[in-house]
């Protein structure tokens, strides 16, 4: 078995040892403990996409490393020197030197060739493509979470309103596919640059789908209680919970796409999003409190008998999301962009059998 871990953090290369086991930050063991692989409590089977045009066997090529060493035997990287501008010298007999010269034809440098490890080229394509697959299984676990992007679409059409049903729901089905098809549109350079491109576009409509409801909310919250309006508040709070979510989720498919993991990027990505969940949590809180304040007001009146009927379901709702509300000290959705943007720092192992199949642990 092979147990790889931190497979899907890979830094950057060392000048002298390109593409080398280190600098793909994991490490390639054997192991002579016995596992229970059908013990889904515990390990996960990795399916490779068919797109990837290998499949897990291929990994037994990475022992020994002559299986592939002649494969990539006469591979090279090459390296410009930092601070030197210039290109390579073009040679008379076709090709080029690694003589590096500028505009004016004037010597300015020598760039350099490295060998490659050729067992690390094959390393690194399989980690790759199956850093793609436990993306996915990643992406599942963080999706499934998300109540409103999960909802049945019968009952996302019984609160939607008619003027954002086609945007919502179109945002909501290209979100559902990028989240289904993670593992094999990352193989295809096309696809997934497409995918970014979208999954931003959606994220700016849903910062405008959060604004929409949220004024939504404020003016039916103003409205004198009664269960009918509940209804339109309750119903207004759960279109700002979907695009909140529509929201997050398009912010972490993006990171998990570009497979940016800069530190200062993720940063700015939880900057970007606390004042707008913040602002939008202070605006729900004053506009439920200010119903609640109705609904309890009735309630009093109607124990004095002063007015007739009971507090309706709906509106004892409102009250019971108010207390939620203000049980909050920042909204969840923000520790869910953080936590999911985490999990490809975590590490991560996973066994190879002998008949090629691949485990992740959980």
């Amino acid at each position: 078995m092979i147990d790889l871990q931190n497979m899907r953090r890979l830094p950057a290369m060392a000048n002298h040892e390109l593409f080398s086991t280190q600098n793909l930050n994991c490490e390639v063991t054997t192991s002579d403990v016995s596992f229970d692989f059908g013990d889904t409590s515990r390990f996960r089977k990795i399916e490779f996409p068919e797109q990837a045009g290998i499949t897990a066997n291929a990994l037994l090529q990475l022992v020994p490393a002559q299986l592939v060493a002649d494969t990539a035997s006469n591979l090279y990287v090459l390296h410009f020197p930092k601070g030197i501008q210039g290109a390579l010298m073009n040679l008379h007999q076709g090709g080029q030197s690694t003589t590096m010269i500028d505009a004016a034809g004037s010597f300015t440098g020598s760039a350099s060739l490295y060998k490659v490890n050729p067992t690390a080229v094959a390393a690194f394509q399989m980690f790759s493509v199956a850093s793609f697959a436990t993306g996915q299984y990643f992406l599942a676990d963080i999706s499934s979470k998300l109540t409103e992007v999960n909802r049945k679409l019968d009952d996302l059409l019984a609160f939607l309103q008619a003027s954002k049903r086609t945007e919502l729901l179109s945002e909501l089905t290209f979100v559902k596919y990028a989240l289904a098809n993670y593992a094999t549109i990352m193989l295809s350079e096309p696809q997934r640059t497409a995918t970014i491109g979208n999954l931003q576009r959606a994220k700016i409509k849903a910062v405008a789908d959060i604004e929409f409801y949220t004024e939504q909310l404020e003016s039916s919250a103003a409205a004198k209680s009664n269960e009918n309006q509940a209804k339109t508040v309750l119903q207004n709070k759960q279109g700002i919970d979907l695009a909140s979510q529509l929201y997050a989720i398009s912010t972490i498919m993006e990171a998990y796409y570009s497979q940016n993991w800069n530190q200062s990027y993720l940063a700015n990505i939880s900057a970007d999003a606390k004042p707008l969940f913040a602002l939008t949590q202070n605006r729900m809180i004053s506009a439920i409190t200010k119903f609640s304040d109705r609904i309890n007001k009735d309630l009093e009146s109607k124990k004095k008998g002063l007015l007739k009927g009971d507090v309706s379901q709906s509106e004892h709702k409102v009250l019971k999301l108010y207390d939620t509300l203000n049980s909050q000290s920042e909204t969840p959705l923000l520790a869910f962009i953080e936590e999911a943007l985490d999990k490809p720092s975590e590490p991560s192992e996973l066994y190879l059998r002998s008949d090629g199949s691949v485990y992740q642990k959980i």
